[in-house]
């Protein structure tokens, strides 16, 4: 499972570093959707006991990624096309309206920040094509986003947006591991940034939405022939 650094996981408590190594699990296909998550298996292979993972656990059902069901405990939450398209459609409404008070309010820090983490994500993509190197890369995706609406300044929208990508972000990491299509990803990537720096309030608009949807066509396309679930366990063989 990937892991802090060193110097964050000091200044983490146990449960909170719990919490993140098995949302990051889930996330990077560790734990496929509909699988049962295990306490007394799931504490042994993180090495912990099973105290922090009963913390983590609720609120990863909160964000959710998971989903308690009666008399059998936790399993990994799994969604049919139709629900994956409806979290995607409201994703794009949420970002489309944040997008547009951010190009607005974005200051030189937020512009340096933006160009830094769409630099990151280029080197590391180039550089290593490993299962490591993805998680890496979908990490710095997520920071890179983030850094775009930020400037916004709509915490309330941002905790929408957070809870719509991490219920979707398994299958979206899941397609992208299959198809190798970062070089796509990486070229709207760059549009976007250009449009941020640019402060080019309707191109950056209608980029945001169109980044989302493009994600969105691609997943739908493959469930044509797979199933989410079906995708998601590919991916992580």
């Amino acid at each position: 499972m990937p892991s802090p650094s060193l110097v964050e996981a000091a200044a983490l408590s146990l449960p909170e570093l719990v919490y993140r190594e098995l949302r990051n699990a889930i996330l990077n296909g560790v734990f496929a959707p509909g699988q049962m998550l295990r306490q007394e298996e799931v504490a042994a292979k993180m090495g912990v006991s099973r105290g922090p993972l009963r913390e983590a656990l609720p609120r990863l059902e909160a964000e959710g990624l998971v989903v308690l069901q009666p008399r059998k405990g936790y399993a990994v939450a799994e969604l049919d096309p139709e629900q994956i398209r409806e979290v995607f459609d409201l994703r794009i409404k949420l970002e489309t309206d944040i997008a547009a008070r951010a190009i607005k309010r974005r200051t030189p820090d937020d512009i340096a920040k933006v160009r830094q983490l769409v630099e990151q994500m280029h080197q590391t993509s180039a550089q290593r094509t490993d299962s490591e190197a993805l998680a890496d890369w979908f990490e710095l995706n997520a920071n890179f986003h983030r850094a775009m609406l930020d400037p916004a300044g709509m915490p309330h929208h941002m905790r929408a947006v957070e809870t719509a990508r991490g219920i979707i972000e398994i299958y979206v990491r899941a397609e992208l591991r299959l198809t190798g299509a970062l070089n796509l990803a990486q070229d709207e990537h760059a549009e976007l940034a250009q449009a941020f720096v640019d402060g080019d309030e309707k191109k950056f608009v209608a980029l945001t939405r169109e980044h989302s949807q493009h994600s969105r066509d691609r997943l739908l396309a493959r469930f044509r022939k797979q199933s989410p679930t079906q995708l998601a366990a590919s991916a992580a063989r």
